[in-house]
């Protein structure tokens, strides 16, 4: 569903990317209830099916667990990040932006989001530069909601899973100054979480850098006028995140007993799907919700989600998507759009909305 397609309002009946019934929540106070009340859940989605995407997730995930399962996960990998801070990344992501920017081509999706996204995620995990491909195609695959069927999917993950396996075999007798050694300390099972990471990593990033562009150069300034202070480039970020130009993503729930969403009661067992994009864009919540403005001051937006599954690479990716459009602007800011935007093919079954390709003139 593109951004065009979305209408915030009550709690509605739809169908998921797989065909099955389900509730979708849009507006920013029901959607903030979904993603952080305990009376929802994710384990029963990953038994229950290919209920809101093709392929079966492997149970013990970080987004296929609740509390407290999800609870001890998340601390180990948190622990690890605080052993190997994805800051570390600064100074090698920005000269990793810049050589990419030299030998860039017309699609600033496959020449430089991509790759970035993937270098950026790699690094921090410490996975070698000839497996980059491999690796990008695996979490592609895994996150998709409908693009392929259900078998791909799985073997995909299970593929995913063995690498990581083998890579955190090897660095618990050859140590790096990487996250994945980290989680060899920190973790019972690395390389789930390494898993976790690495597909939704990879994904956000692309997604997080090609969208921010393509608001940029349709509804905002461009990067002609790239603003001079931290304060204003964190603000002008937020607000790329809040305002998430093809809908967001749907973030899906079970819920664990019978819960009131304003004038419905979703029955227990029933799926939501939390619609960010929409929330996001709550007149009730922001201010000129349907504006893109760059000083935006109250911008609580949930591009991250909320409560205590709020995103934990969140700071990577606010790095990651500050450096490449500041070196964009640094290097190019003349660039533009090479066709119309209503042009622009969004990839349709993905986890996280974005455009096929983005074609521009680098000037």
């Amino acid at each position: 569903m593109a951004g065009s397609a979305w209408v915030v309002g009550g709690v509605k009946r739809v169908l998921t990317p797989t065909g099955h019934p389900a509730w979708l929540a849009t507006s920013y106070a029901d959607v903030r209830l979904v993603l952080s009340d305990a009376r929802f859940g994710k384990a029963p989605l990953a038994s229950g099916g290919e209920t809101t995407r093709s392929g079966r997730l492997l149970p013990g995930l970080l987004f296929t667990t609740d509390p407290p399962v999800h609870t001890s996960l998340r601390d180990e990998l948190l622990a690890a990040m605080r052993m190997c801070p994805s800051r570390l990344l600064r100074d090698s992501l920005a000269g990793e932006a810049d050589s990419l920017l030299s030998a860039i081509s017309g699609d600033l999706v496959g020449s430089y989001a991509a790759p970035l996204a993937m270098w950026a995620i790699g690094s921090w995990l410490g996975v070698p530069a000839e497996d980059y491909s491999r690796c990008a195609e695996w979490s592609s695959i895994v996150l998709s909601l409908n693009r392929f069927p259900g078998s791909v999917v799985e073997d995909a993950q299970c593929a995913l899973i063995d690498y990581l396996e083998g890579l955190a075999r090897r660095r618990v007798s050859e140590p790096q100054a990487d996250l994945l050694t980290a989680l060899t300390v920190t973790a019972a099972v690395p390389a789930p979480l390494a898993a976790t990471v690495l597909a939704t990593g990879y994904e956000t990033l692309v997604a997080g850098i090609a969208n921010a562009v393509l608001t940029l150069l349709t509804a905002g300034p461009g990067f002609s006028s790239w603003p001079s202070s931290r304060v204003e480039v964190r603000r002008l970020v937020d607000e790329l995140l809040r305002f998430s130009p093809l809908g967001g993503t749907l973030r899906s729930r079970c819920a664990l007993e019978d819960v009131p969403i304003g004038s419905v009661v979703v029955g227990k067992g029933e799926v939501v799907l939390a619609a960010t994009g929409p929330a996001n864009r709550d007149p009730a919540r922001f201010v000129d919700a349907e504006q893109f403005c760059p000083a935006r001051r109250d911008n609580r937006h949930m591009a991250f989600g909320v409560g205590e599954r709020f995103c934990a690479g969140s700071q990577l990716a606010v790095m990651v998507l500050t450096i490449a459009l500041e070196r964009i602007a640094f290097r190019y800011p003349g660039v533009r759009l090479a066709v119309d935007p209503s042009d622009v093919v969004v990839l349709e079954g993905a986890a996280e909305p974005r455009p096929v390709s983005l074609p521009v003139h680098w000037l």
